[in-house]
């Protein structure tokens, strides 16, 4: 005779799992904080997926209508010059976006290893803006102002972003400012200020988002990735600075970051 599984004294195989209080508590909250990061990660990249299918699909959409019209024998010589010319526009703007892309990976992975040095900073800001083409630049360095800790290239991949930015969204050709200050916390403050097109208030919050672009009437024909400046916030953050801008649409922008005085661990 079968006995019940009351009656039975043979012990279960596979006890039951007993809490054991804020331990298990812990455990839940945990697996649940786990789970909503994996989430938000997967939501990132096929964010992140999407907007590169868009900044691809719009060049090479341009280069195929160019390259078809170009097959054209009735064409104009003027005209298949001005196709010629949307081509290279186009494979530029691929080429950006691929350099950005493999710079972003870089720094995030860790592949461009930071190299710190005491550098004067006023001396790589004029190396720079030498590279540019041809622009009224106003310094306003601090006197006495000191040298600054820091990747002499990463930091000035930034200084040609903010720069190059400043530049490209003054169509009126203003003069742009280049300061530098001490803060009593023993940081510089850079600042690169333009008095062109500015940020309209609404887009402010995105600005450092990938490939996040300003979509505004006044800069309609203003080419660009939307990379620049997620990669300064990543090389300033690699010197354990802090970036930020300031901005007002119609009358421009100031653009900041700061930099140690001396190595962190002396401090």
């Amino acid at each position: 005779m079968f006995s019940s599984p009351s009656e039975s004294s043979t012990p279960s195989l596979y006890p039951p799992i007993q809490p054991e209080g804020n331990d298990f508590d812990q455990d839940l909250v945990q697996a649940f904080q786990e789970n909503q990061t994996l989430r938000e990660h997967i939501l990132q990249h096929a964010q992140l997926m999407q907007l590169l299918t868009h900044q691809l699909a719009t060049p090479l959409t341009a280069l195929n209508g160019a390259v078809h019209l170009l097959g054209e024998p009735s064409l104009a010589q003027e005209q298949r010059q001005e196709f010629l010319e949307v081509i290279q526009q186009k494979l530029q703007s691929l080429t950006h976006l691929l350099r950005d892309l493999m710079a972003l990976r870089n720094v995030e992975t860790g592949k461009i290893a930071t190299q710190p040095t005491s550098f004067c900073f006023q001396t790589l800001v004029k190396e720079v803006i030498a590279e540019l083409a041809p622009y009224p630049v106003m310094y306003q360095f601090e006197a006495g102002l000191p040298q600054v800790w820091g990747d002499r290239w990463q930091i000035s991949q930034v200084l040609v972003n903010f720069l190059s930015n400043a530049i490209k969204y003054s169509p009126a050709g203003q003069a742009i400012d280049v300061g530098a200050v001490v803060k009593q916390s023993g940081w510089v403050e850079i600042w690169v200020q333009d008095y062109g097109l500015g940020v309209p208030e609404a887009d402010q919050p995105h600005l450092f988002n990938r490939f996040y672009r300003v979509k505004h009437g006044d800069r309609q024909n203003i080419e660009g990735t939307g990379l620049g400046l997620s990669l300064c916030k990543l090389l300033v953050e690699n010197q354990g600075g802090q970036i930020g801008f300031e901005s007002i649409h119609g009358a421009g922008s100031r653009f900041y970051f700061t930099l140690p005085i001396t190595p962190p661990f002396t401090r």
